[in-house]
């Protein structure tokens, strides 16, 4: 994680996460995985309703590739921890946003492990910014 956020840091690039959590279950989540990235709380999905994020069926919870990523989390040796009700259905998304608020780059997760790799997002921000 660090390295990676090294390649951000270096384009000038700060990350943001957006949680639907409590601001109290957030702080615990951070205690335990100390990312090097700011963590906002967004309870009341405001943001998740404006970038259109969208709630998940039962069928794209359990789809093959999900799987895999949580047999392979499992094996690195993470564990299931309890931060509270969780909202398992949520889809989630990452974004590439300028300085005034315009959306330059914007992947909507169609299912839990749907994220864009890291190449992906440097490619996106190298070509924006050339």
């Amino acid at each position: 994680m660090t390295s990676s956020k090294a390649e951000f840091d270096r384009r000038g690039i700060s990350i943001i996460v957006i949680s639907f959590a409590k601001p109290a279950t957030l702080a615990r989540y951070q205690e335990y995985h100390h990312w090097p990235f700011a963590i906002l709380a967004d309870p009341d999905r405001v943001a998740y309703r404006a970038f259109t994020l969208k709630r998940l069926s039962l069928w794209r919870l359990f789809l093959p590739a999900t799987l895999r990523l949580y047999f392979t989390l499992l094996r690195q040796g993470k564990r299931i921890r309890n931060y509270g009700k969780e909202d398992y259905y949520q889809s989630g998304g990452d974004f590439l946003i300028d300085g005034d608020g315009n959306i330059l780059f914007a992947h909507r997760s169609q299912e839990p492990s749907d994220r864009p790799p890291l190449t992906r997002l440097l490619q996106e921000i190298d070509r924006i910014s050339t």
